[in-house]
C-alpha cells in the first residue's frame, strides 16, 4: 500500500477541490461518517449503547471530522459527549459550521478552553470507556506547549488510569504524520485504533510511529478522494503486503527441473563462524534455488558436509587458516563461479586483512547478482571506492543493519534511525546499488534512488542471531529464480518476518532460532497462499 506525506495530501485535497469540483464539506462528512462505521464494527452494540463516548475537538479540520462522528453518535442513539478545546465563536469555516449544527441539535458539548477547567475534563474522562482524539491532524508542524500540552498529558494519563480505549481521528495527537517523531506532547497509551483517511501516513511506520505498532491499530478509510489523485501525489514509498509477495512469487511448474530455479553460490563462513555460512545457504535452499553450493575456507568443509545435506560444498584454498586468503579469490572465480545465478556473499567471513583482500578480487569477476552481506559491509565500509569502481558493471545487494549502515556512511546511528528513508535513498542513488536498511522493520531501496519500501511487520524471534544471514539467503534464492532484484528484496523481507510470526504462534517469543525460521520458509510460503 502507498504511503504519503503530508504535502501529498494537502496536494490531493486542493486537486479534489479545484479540478474536481470537491467541497470541504463532502471531505469531511465521508471522513466523520466513515470513522462512525468503523466504530460500530469495532464494538459489540451491545458495548456501544451502554459506553460513554467522549469526542474531544480541536478547532481546526481534525476537530471538525471529530465533530461530524459526534453528530452521527448523538443521532445514532449512544452516550457522547463533545468536548470542544476552545470558545464556540472561534471555531471557523466548516468545523464551526459542523459545531453549529451539533448544538441545534441539542448534544451535550463541553467547553473545556483554560488551565482552571482540566479537572473537569479529568472527570469526564475517568468515567469514558471510549475517548476519541480529535485535536491535532497532518498539519501539526510545531512542538505543542502549554495548554494543549497539558490537554494531550492529560488524556493520555487518564486514559490509562480508567483503561479507557483512545480513539484516533486520522493522526494520534501529537505525532508529526512526516516524521513520526513526536512534538513535545502526544497520545501514546491506550491506542485502540487509528481511523486514518485518504492515505498511510509514512511517519506511522518510523521513529515514534514505529514504536507505538501502529500498523496494527490502523483503519484507512477511503473518503472518495479521485484515484487519479491518489495515484499521482503518493511519496514513491509503500509497505508490503502478503497479496504482493504472492504475485512475485508464482506457483511451481510440476514439469520443472532443478535447473530451471537457478544456482545459487554462498560466499560465508570462517574459524568459529560456520553457521553463519550454514544458515545463509540453507535459506538459499528453503527459499527455493534449484541449487545451492556454499563455497567456504577449506579447513571448515568437513564441518559443513556434516551440517548439510541438500546443499553443496566448495572447499575454498585457506592456506590451512580457516578464512578466505586473496589466493582464496582464484578458485572460486576459476570454478565455483561457474554455472551460478546469483552470489551471497558475507556471512561470518571475519575481517582479516587477507578476507579484504579476497572481496575486492572476487567482486571484480562477478557478472550474475551479488547480495553482501555482515563482515562484507564492513569491509566495504573501509573500502567505498569498491563500490564506486562496480558500479554499473553489475547489480549490487547491500543488507546492512543501523549500526552497519553508520559505518558505511559516516551518518551516525542515531541520525539514520530518525530519517532511514532519506539516508537510504541518496545511498543508493549515490552507488547505484540495491539496499534494505535493517532495523525493527525494514527499509528496501530500489537502486533508482527513488521507490523505496517499508516491511512494518515484527515479530520478536527476529532478534536472535543469524536472521541476517538468513535474509541474505533468501534474497539470493529469489534473484537465482529469476524475480527482479527490488521484488526479491521485497519478497524476502516480508517472509522472513512472516515465517518468525508463524513459528512464535508455536513455540512463544523466544529461543527459536534464525535456522528454524529458515526451515519455516516453505510453509509460511504455503500458509501466505492459503489465505
Amino acid at each position: 500500500m502507498k504511503l504519503y506525506f503530508s504535502d501529498n495530501l494537502k496536494k490531493i485535497d486542493e486537486g479534489a477541490r479545484e479540478a474536481f469540483g470537491y467541497s470541504e464539506n463532502i471531505l469531511m462528512e465521508n471522513a466523520g461518517s466513515g470513522c462512525y462505521r468503523e466504530l460500530l464494527k469495532l464494538y459489540d452494540e451491545s458495548f456501544l449503547k451502554k459506553a460513554n463516548i467522549i469526542v474531544i475537538c480541536g478547532k481546526g479540520n481534525n476537530g471538525g471530522d471529530g465533530l461530524v462522528l459526534s453528530r452521527y453518535l448523538f443521532n445514532g442513539g449512544f452516550n457522547v459527549k463533545t468536548v470542544i478545546l476552545a470558545k464556540k465563536d472561534l471555531y471557523k469555516g466548516i468545523a464551526g459550521t459542523n459545531l453549529d449544527i451539533l448544538t441545534n441539535l441539542g448534544a451535550e458539548i463541553i467547553e473545556i478552553s483554560e488551565n482552571r477547567r482540566l479537572p473537569a475534563l479529568s472527570g469526564i474522562i475517568g468515567d469514558a470507556e471510549i475517548v476519541v482524539d480529535a485535536i491535532f491532524g497532518i498539519g501539526l508542524n510545531r512542538e505543542i506547549n502549554g495548554f494543549f500540552k497539558d490537554i494531550i498529558d492529560l488524556m493520555d494519563k487518564k486514559s490509562v488510569a480508567g483503561g479507557a480505549d483512545i480513539i484516533c481521528i486520522d493522526v494520534p495527537s501529537g505525532l508529526n504524520s512526516d516524521s513520526g517523531e513526536f512534538m513535545g506532547a502526544a497520545i501514546k497509551n491506550n491506542i485502540k485504533r487509528v481511523f486514518t483517511f485518504g492515505g498511510l501516513k509514512v511517519g506511522f511506520y518510523i521513529n515514534e510511529g514505529e514504536r507505538l505498532l501502529l500498523d496494527e491499530k490502523i483503519t484507512l478509510i477511503d473518503i472518495n478522494q479521485p484515484q487519479r489523485l491518489l495515484e499521482e501525489y503518493c511519496s514513491g514509498f509503500e509497505i508490503l503486503s502478503g497479496e504482493d509477495i504472492l504475485s512475485y512469487l508464482p506457483e511451481r511448474n510440476p514439469a520443472a527441473t532443478k535447473f530451471d530455479y537457478g544456482h545459487l553460490l554462498v560466499v560465508a563462513g570462517s574459524y568459529g563462524k560456520s553457521g553463519a555460512a550454514y544458515m545463509a545457504s540453507l535459506s538459499g535452499f528453503k527459499g527455493g534455488a534449484g541449487l545451492v553450493t556454499a563455497a567456504i575456507p577449506s579447513a571448515l568443509n568437513d564441518i559443513m558436509e556434516i551440517k548439510t545435506t541438500e546443499i553443496m560444498t566448495y572447499p575454498a584454498f585457506d592456506g590451512g587458516e580457516g578464512f578466505f586468503t586473496e589466493k582464496s579469490a582464484e578458485g572460486i572465480i576459476d570454478n565455483a563461479l561457474k554455472g551460478k545465478t546469483a552470489v551471497v556473499i558475507g556471512p561470518g567471513i571475519g575481517l582479516n586483512a587477507e578476507t579484504k583482500l579476497f572481496l575486492r578480487r572476487l567482486l571484480t569477476a562477478i557478472k550474475v547478482p551479488v547480495v553482501l552481506d555482515a563482515d562484507a559491509l564492513n569491509i566495504l565500509s573501509e573500502d567505498l571506492g569498491l563500490l564506486k569502481d562496480i558500479k554499473g558493471k553489475n547489480d549490487i545487494v547491500l543488507t546492512p543493519h543501523f549500526k552497519e549502515m553508520e559505518r558505511l556512511t559516516g551518518i551516525s546511528r542515531e541520525i539514520i534511525a530518525k530519517n532511514p528513508l532519506k539516508v537510504g535513498l541518496d545511498f543508493a542513488k549515490e552507488f547505484g546499488v540495491y539496499l534494505i536498511l535493517k532495523g525493527s522493520s525494514m527499509y528496501i531501496f530500489d537502486k533508482n534512488g527513488i521507490d523505496a519500501s517499508v516491511q512494518v511487520k515484527h515479530s520478536p524471534i527476529m532478534a536472535s542471531g543469524g536472521s541476517g544471514d538468513v535474509l541474505s539467503g533468501l534474497i539470493g534464492s529469489f534473484a537465482c529464480q529469476g524475480i527482479p532484484l527490488y521484488n526479491a528484496m521485497r519478497a524476502a523481507s516480508y517472509l522472513i518476518v512472516y515465517s518468525a510470526s508463524d513459528l512464535s504462534l508455536r513455540y512463544g517469543d523466544f529461543g527459536v532460532g534464525a535456522a528454524e525460521i529458515a526451515g519455516n520458509i516453505p510453509y509460511a510460503v504455503k500458509k501466505l497462499r492459503s489465505l
